[in-house]
Protein backbone atom coordinates (compact mmCIF):
# COMPACT_ATOMS: atom_id res chain seq x y z
CA UNK A 1 0.00 0.00 0.00
CA UNK A 2 1.41 3.37 -0.99
CA UNK A 3 2.13 5.96 1.69
CA UNK A 4 -0.65 8.51 1.77
CA UNK A 5 -0.45 12.20 2.65
CA UNK A 6 -2.03 12.90 6.02
CA UNK A 7 -4.37 15.74 6.89
CA UNK A 8 -6.76 16.13 9.80
CA UNK A 9 -10.49 15.47 9.57
CA UNK A 10 -11.15 19.14 10.32
CA UNK A 11 -8.93 20.16 7.39
CA UNK A 12 -10.71 17.69 5.11
CA UNK A 13 -14.18 18.93 5.96
CA UNK A 14 -13.18 22.60 5.77
CA UNK A 15 -12.00 21.79 2.25
CA UNK A 16 -15.24 19.97 1.42
CA UNK A 17 -17.36 22.73 2.99
CA UNK A 18 -15.76 25.33 0.73
CA UNK A 19 -16.15 23.09 -2.34
CA UNK A 20 -19.83 22.62 -1.53
CA UNK A 21 -20.64 26.23 -0.64
CA UNK A 22 -19.20 27.82 -3.80
CA UNK A 23 -22.44 26.65 -5.44
CA UNK A 24 -24.35 29.13 -3.25
CA UNK A 25 -23.13 32.26 -5.08
CA UNK A 26 -24.34 30.92 -8.43
CA UNK A 27 -27.57 29.49 -7.04
CA UNK A 28 -30.52 30.84 -9.04
CA UNK A 29 -32.28 30.74 -12.39
CA UNK A 30 -29.21 29.58 -14.24
CA UNK A 31 -29.42 26.21 -12.45
CA UNK A 32 -33.03 25.96 -11.22
CA UNK A 33 -34.94 27.55 -14.11
CA UNK A 34 -38.34 28.86 -12.99
CA UNK A 35 -38.36 26.92 -9.71
CA UNK A 36 -39.54 28.90 -6.63
CA UNK A 37 -36.52 29.57 -4.41
CA UNK A 38 -38.67 29.93 -1.28
CA UNK A 39 -39.89 26.31 -1.53
CA UNK A 40 -36.28 25.16 -1.42
CA UNK A 41 -36.40 25.87 2.29
CA UNK A 42 -38.21 22.52 2.50
CA UNK A 43 -35.80 20.95 -0.01
CA UNK A 44 -32.78 21.70 2.23
CA UNK A 45 -33.55 19.39 5.21
CA UNK A 46 -34.83 16.64 2.91
CA UNK A 47 -31.64 16.87 0.85
CA UNK A 48 -29.53 16.75 4.03
CA UNK A 49 -31.16 13.44 5.02
CA UNK A 50 -30.77 12.05 1.49
CA UNK A 51 -27.09 13.07 1.46
CA UNK A 52 -26.50 11.08 4.65
CA UNK A 53 -28.24 8.04 3.12
CA UNK A 54 -26.18 8.31 -0.10
CA UNK A 55 -23.04 8.54 2.02
CA UNK A 56 -23.67 5.25 3.86
CA UNK A 57 -22.08 2.88 1.27
CA UNK A 58 -18.95 5.03 0.90
CA UNK A 59 -18.56 5.40 4.67
CA UNK A 60 -19.17 1.70 5.36
CA UNK A 61 -16.65 0.68 2.68
CA UNK A 62 -14.15 2.98 4.36
CA UNK A 63 -14.88 1.48 7.80
CA UNK A 64 -14.19 -2.03 6.48
CA UNK A 65 -10.57 -0.99 5.76
CA UNK A 66 -9.57 2.54 6.70
CA UNK A 67 -6.32 2.32 4.74
CA UNK A 68 -8.03 1.79 1.40
CA UNK A 69 -10.05 4.21 -0.69
CA UNK A 70 -12.63 3.24 -3.30
CA UNK A 71 -9.98 3.21 -6.07
CA UNK A 72 -7.77 0.80 -4.07
CA UNK A 73 -10.75 -1.49 -3.51
CA UNK A 74 -11.62 -1.51 -7.20
CA UNK A 75 -8.07 -2.48 -8.11
CA UNK A 76 -7.73 -5.15 -5.41
CA UNK A 77 -11.13 -6.80 -5.78
CA UNK A 78 -11.69 -6.58 -9.55
CA UNK A 79 -8.20 -6.36 -11.04
CA UNK A 80 -8.21 -5.10 -14.64
CA UNK A 81 -11.99 -4.71 -14.63
CA UNK A 82 -11.61 -2.53 -11.53
CA UNK A 83 -9.08 -0.35 -13.30
CA UNK A 84 -11.65 0.10 -16.07
CA UNK A 85 -14.28 1.14 -13.50
CA UNK A 86 -11.88 3.75 -12.11
CA UNK A 87 -12.39 5.60 -15.40
CA UNK A 88 -15.97 6.33 -14.26
CA UNK A 89 -14.55 8.23 -11.28
CA UNK A 90 -12.05 10.06 -13.49
CA UNK A 91 -14.85 11.09 -15.86
CA UNK A 92 -17.07 12.25 -12.98
CA UNK A 93 -14.36 14.39 -11.38
CA UNK A 94 -13.57 15.86 -14.79
CA UNK A 95 -17.25 16.55 -15.48
CA UNK A 96 -17.57 18.38 -12.15
CA UNK A 97 -14.55 20.51 -13.11
CA UNK A 98 -16.02 21.32 -16.54
CA UNK A 99 -19.39 22.15 -14.97
CA UNK A 100 -17.77 24.38 -12.32
CA UNK A 101 -15.82 26.35 -14.93
CA UNK A 102 -18.88 26.70 -17.17
CA UNK A 103 -21.00 28.13 -14.33
CA UNK A 104 -18.08 30.36 -13.26
CA UNK A 105 -17.87 31.86 -16.74
CA UNK A 106 -21.62 32.44 -16.96
CA UNK A 107 -21.55 34.15 -13.59
CA UNK A 108 -18.58 36.38 -14.45
CA UNK A 109 -20.00 37.32 -17.85
CA UNK A 110 -23.59 38.00 -16.72
CA UNK A 111 -23.14 39.36 -13.20
CA UNK A 112 -19.75 41.08 -13.37
CA UNK A 113 -19.03 41.75 -17.05
CA UNK A 114 -15.36 42.55 -16.30
CA UNK A 115 -13.27 44.87 -18.48
CA UNK A 116 -10.80 42.05 -19.19
CA UNK A 117 -11.34 38.86 -21.18
CA UNK A 118 -13.37 36.15 -19.43
CA UNK A 119 -11.35 33.34 -21.12
CA UNK A 120 -8.18 34.99 -19.81
CA UNK A 121 -9.60 34.96 -16.26
CA UNK A 122 -10.56 31.30 -16.69
CA UNK A 123 -7.09 30.35 -17.91
CA UNK A 124 -5.49 32.14 -14.94
CA UNK A 125 -7.82 30.35 -12.54
CA UNK A 126 -7.13 26.96 -14.12
CA UNK A 127 -3.37 27.54 -14.19
CA UNK A 128 -3.47 28.26 -10.44
CA UNK A 129 -5.74 25.26 -9.85
CA UNK A 130 -3.39 22.94 -11.77
CA UNK A 131 -0.55 24.09 -9.53
CA UNK A 132 -2.68 23.42 -6.44
CA UNK A 133 -3.62 19.96 -7.73
CA UNK A 134 0.02 19.20 -8.54
CA UNK A 135 1.10 20.11 -4.98
CA UNK A 136 -1.46 17.69 -3.52
CA UNK A 137 -4.05 17.45 -0.79
CA UNK A 138 -1.84 18.82 2.00
CA UNK A 139 -1.16 22.09 0.18
CA UNK A 140 -4.81 22.45 -0.89
CA UNK A 141 -6.04 21.83 2.66
CA UNK A 142 -3.64 24.44 4.09
CA UNK A 143 -4.93 27.03 1.62
CA UNK A 144 -8.52 26.04 2.36
CA UNK A 145 -7.98 26.71 6.07
CA UNK A 146 -7.41 30.42 5.40
CA UNK A 147 -10.23 30.64 2.88
CA UNK A 148 -12.61 28.89 5.29
CA UNK A 149 -11.98 31.54 7.95
CA UNK A 150 -12.65 34.35 5.46
CA UNK A 151 -15.74 32.53 4.19
CA UNK A 152 -17.18 32.24 7.72
CA UNK A 153 -16.59 35.96 8.35
CA UNK A 154 -18.16 36.79 4.97
CA UNK A 155 -21.26 34.77 5.89
CA UNK A 156 -21.53 36.62 9.21
CA UNK A 157 -21.21 39.98 7.42
CA UNK A 158 -23.81 38.83 4.88
CA UNK A 159 -26.23 37.97 7.69
CA UNK A 160 -25.71 41.21 9.60
CA UNK A 161 -25.85 43.38 6.48
CA UNK A 162 -29.18 41.96 5.31
CA UNK A 163 -31.09 41.05 8.46
CA UNK A 164 -32.37 44.60 8.99
CA UNK A 165 -33.74 44.66 5.41
CA UNK A 166 -35.92 41.58 5.82
CA UNK A 167 -39.62 42.18 5.21
CA UNK A 168 -41.84 39.47 6.77
CA UNK A 169 -44.43 40.08 4.05
CA UNK A 170 -42.00 38.49 1.56
CA UNK A 171 -42.39 35.13 3.29
CA UNK A 172 -45.42 33.70 1.51
CA UNK A 173 -46.84 30.25 2.45
CA UNK A 174 -44.55 27.38 1.53
CA UNK A 175 -45.58 25.25 -1.47
CA UNK A 176 -48.13 27.90 -2.41
CA UNK A 177 -47.79 26.88 -6.05
CA UNK A 178 -47.54 23.14 -5.43
CA UNK A 179 -44.73 20.69 -4.64
CA UNK A 180 -42.85 20.86 -7.96
CA UNK A 181 -40.35 23.46 -6.74
CA UNK A 182 -39.55 21.35 -3.67
CA UNK A 183 -38.59 18.39 -5.87
CA UNK A 184 -36.64 20.66 -8.22
CA UNK A 185 -34.71 21.98 -5.21
CA UNK A 186 -33.94 18.47 -3.98
CA UNK A 187 -32.66 17.46 -7.42
CA UNK A 188 -30.42 20.52 -7.61
CA UNK A 189 -28.96 20.09 -4.14
CA UNK A 190 -28.26 16.38 -4.56
CA UNK A 191 -26.80 16.84 -8.05
CA UNK A 192 -24.32 19.35 -6.62
CA UNK A 193 -23.19 16.92 -3.88
CA UNK A 194 -19.95 16.08 -5.70
CA UNK A 195 -18.13 16.00 -2.35
CA UNK A 196 -19.80 12.65 -1.57
CA UNK A 197 -17.92 10.61 -4.22
CA UNK A 198 -14.85 12.71 -3.44
CA UNK A 199 -14.97 11.30 0.10
CA UNK A 200 -14.57 7.82 -1.34
CA UNK A 201 -11.03 8.83 -2.28
CA UNK A 202 -10.27 11.35 0.48
CA UNK A 203 -11.43 9.70 3.74
CA UNK A 204 -8.32 7.47 4.13
CA UNK A 205 -6.13 10.58 3.80
CA UNK A 206 -7.60 12.17 6.94
CA UNK A 207 -6.94 11.36 10.59
CA UNK A 208 -9.57 11.87 13.27
CA UNK A 209 -13.25 11.27 13.95
CA UNK A 210 -14.66 10.89 10.44
CA UNK A 211 -18.26 10.27 11.55
CA UNK A 212 -18.34 13.47 13.60
CA UNK A 213 -16.81 15.38 10.70
CA UNK A 214 -19.45 14.09 8.26
CA UNK A 215 -22.30 15.04 10.61
CA UNK A 216 -21.00 18.57 11.24
CA UNK A 217 -20.14 19.12 7.57
CA UNK A 218 -23.47 17.98 6.16
CA UNK A 219 -25.49 19.81 8.83
CA UNK A 220 -23.47 22.99 8.29
CA UNK A 221 -23.86 22.95 4.51
CA UNK A 222 -27.65 22.69 4.56
CA UNK A 223 -28.15 25.03 7.52
CA UNK A 224 -26.16 27.72 5.69
CA UNK A 225 -28.10 27.04 2.50
CA UNK A 226 -31.43 27.39 4.33
CA UNK A 227 -30.21 30.63 5.95
CA UNK A 228 -29.27 32.02 2.52
CA UNK A 229 -32.76 31.31 1.22
CA UNK A 230 -34.31 33.05 4.26
CA UNK A 231 -32.12 36.13 3.74
CA UNK A 232 -32.49 36.37 -0.04
CA UNK A 233 -36.27 35.89 -0.08
CA UNK A 234 -36.77 38.04 3.03
CA UNK A 235 -34.94 41.00 1.51
CA UNK A 236 -35.87 40.64 -2.17
CA UNK A 237 -39.22 38.82 -2.22
CA UNK A 238 -40.48 37.91 -5.70
CA UNK A 239 -37.73 40.07 -7.21
CA UNK A 240 -35.33 37.21 -6.43
CA UNK A 241 -37.15 35.06 -9.02
CA UNK A 242 -36.12 37.47 -11.78
CA UNK A 243 -32.40 37.34 -10.96
CA UNK A 244 -29.91 34.95 -12.54
CA UNK A 245 -27.82 35.10 -9.36
CA UNK A 246 -30.03 36.28 -6.47
CA UNK A 247 -27.43 35.63 -3.75
CA UNK A 248 -24.93 37.91 -5.47
CA UNK A 249 -27.65 40.52 -6.06
CA UNK A 250 -28.55 40.41 -2.36
CA UNK A 251 -24.87 40.85 -1.47
CA UNK A 252 -24.88 44.14 -3.39
CA UNK A 253 -27.90 45.36 -1.42
CA UNK A 254 -26.45 44.77 2.04
CA UNK A 255 -24.31 47.15 4.04
CA UNK A 256 -22.23 46.72 7.19
CA UNK A 257 -21.85 49.98 9.12
CA UNK A 258 -20.22 52.46 6.78
CA UNK A 259 -19.29 49.64 4.38
CA UNK A 260 -21.61 49.28 1.40
CA UNK A 261 -21.68 47.07 -1.69
CA UNK A 262 -20.03 44.10 -0.01
CA UNK A 263 -20.49 42.07 -3.19
CA UNK A 264 -16.83 42.70 -4.12
CA UNK A 265 -15.72 41.08 -0.85
CA UNK A 266 -17.93 38.05 -1.42
CA UNK A 267 -16.78 37.81 -5.04
CA UNK A 268 -13.13 37.58 -4.00
CA UNK A 269 -13.85 34.86 -1.44
CA UNK A 270 -16.05 32.99 -3.94
CA UNK A 271 -13.33 32.97 -6.61
CA UNK A 272 -10.90 31.65 -3.97
CA UNK A 273 -13.42 28.90 -3.25
CA UNK A 274 -13.63 28.05 -6.96
CA UNK A 275 -9.83 27.75 -6.98
CA UNK A 276 -10.03 25.29 -4.07
CA UNK A 277 -12.77 23.22 -5.71
CA UNK A 278 -11.00 23.02 -9.07
CA UNK A 279 -7.68 22.16 -7.41
CA UNK A 280 -9.36 19.40 -5.42
CA UNK A 281 -11.19 17.81 -8.36
CA UNK A 282 -8.21 18.03 -10.68
CA UNK A 283 -6.19 16.34 -7.92
CA UNK A 284 -8.86 13.61 -7.59
CA UNK A 285 -8.77 13.10 -11.36
CA UNK A 286 -5.01 12.71 -11.08
CA UNK A 287 -5.42 10.12 -8.31
CA UNK A 288 -7.52 8.00 -10.66
CA UNK A 289 -4.97 8.38 -13.45
CA UNK A 290 -2.16 7.41 -11.07
CA UNK A 291 -3.99 4.23 -10.09
CA UNK A 292 -4.13 3.11 -13.72
CA UNK A 293 -0.97 4.54 -15.33
CA UNK A 294 1.35 5.64 -12.50
CA UNK A 295 2.72 8.80 -10.88
CA UNK A 296 4.50 10.28 -13.90
CA UNK A 297 1.37 10.16 -16.02
CA UNK A 298 -0.60 11.70 -13.13
CA UNK A 299 1.62 14.79 -13.13
CA UNK A 300 1.25 15.27 -16.87
CA UNK A 301 -2.49 14.55 -16.82
CA UNK A 302 -3.25 17.45 -14.46
CA UNK A 303 -1.81 19.94 -16.94
CA UNK A 304 -3.50 18.22 -19.89
CA UNK A 305 -6.90 18.25 -18.20
CA UNK A 306 -6.43 21.85 -17.10
CA UNK A 307 -5.67 22.80 -20.70
CA UNK A 308 -8.72 20.90 -22.02
CA UNK A 309 -11.02 22.57 -19.50
CA UNK A 310 -9.61 25.99 -20.38
CA UNK A 311 -10.61 25.43 -24.02
CA UNK A 312 -14.28 25.50 -22.98
CA UNK A 313 -13.94 29.24 -22.28
CA UNK A 314 -13.48 29.86 -26.02
CA UNK A 315 -16.55 27.81 -26.95
CA UNK A 316 -18.87 28.64 -24.05
CA UNK A 317 -21.77 29.46 -26.41
CA UNK A 318 -21.55 25.94 -27.86
CA UNK A 319 -21.28 24.26 -24.45
CA UNK A 320 -24.40 25.67 -22.81
CA UNK A 321 -25.34 22.13 -21.80
CA UNK A 322 -22.58 22.09 -19.15
CA UNK A 323 -24.38 24.73 -17.05
CA UNK A 324 -27.98 24.00 -18.02
CA UNK A 325 -30.71 22.37 -15.86
CA UNK A 326 -30.21 19.20 -17.98
CA UNK A 327 -26.92 18.67 -16.13
CA UNK A 328 -28.85 18.31 -12.88
CA UNK A 329 -30.45 15.00 -13.89
CA UNK A 330 -27.28 13.72 -15.52
CA UNK A 331 -25.13 14.50 -12.47
CA UNK A 332 -27.63 12.78 -10.15
CA UNK A 333 -27.49 9.51 -12.12
CA UNK A 334 -23.70 9.66 -12.34
CA UNK A 335 -23.51 10.41 -8.60
CA UNK A 336 -25.71 7.44 -7.71
CA UNK A 337 -23.61 5.03 -9.78
CA UNK A 338 -20.25 5.95 -8.25
CA UNK A 339 -21.48 6.78 -4.72
CA UNK A 340 -24.02 4.02 -4.16
CA UNK A 341 -23.99 1.25 -6.79
CA UNK A 342 -20.23 0.65 -7.13
CA UNK A 343 -19.47 0.98 -3.36
CA UNK A 344 -22.35 -1.43 -2.53
CA UNK A 345 -20.96 -4.01 -4.97
CA UNK A 346 -17.49 -3.55 -3.44
CA UNK A 347 -18.89 -4.03 0.06
CA UNK A 348 -20.65 -7.27 -0.91
CA UNK A 349 -17.56 -8.67 -2.65
CA UNK A 350 -15.30 -7.62 0.23
CA UNK A 351 -17.53 -9.22 2.88
CA UNK A 352 -17.86 -12.40 0.82
CA UNK A 353 -14.08 -12.57 0.44
CA UNK A 354 -13.64 -12.15 4.20
CA UNK A 355 -16.06 -14.97 4.96
CA UNK A 356 -14.17 -17.28 2.62
CA UNK A 357 -10.84 -16.42 4.30
CA UNK A 358 -12.35 -17.19 7.74
CA UNK A 359 -13.66 -20.58 6.54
Amino acid sequence: MEKRPAISVSQLFCLLFISRMVVSMTYGNILIGSSDIWDHLISAPISAILAWIILIPIYYLFVLDKKMNVLDNLQELFGKIGLGLIIFYILYFLLVSFHTVSVFEKFIFNAINPPISVPFLTILLLFSSCYGAYKGIEAISRASGFIFVFMVFAMIFFLISLISSIEPVNYKPLMFGGTESVFEGIKLLISQSSCIPAMGVLLPMAKGNHKKGIIIWNSGVYLVFAALIMLVVGTMGDFAQTQLFPVYTAAGIGKFGSFKHLDSLYLGIWISGIFIKLSLFLMLTGEGIKKIWGEQVRKKSILIFGFLISLTSFFSDKLELLSSPFMTNFLIWFLMIISVVIPLVLILVKLKKRRRSVI
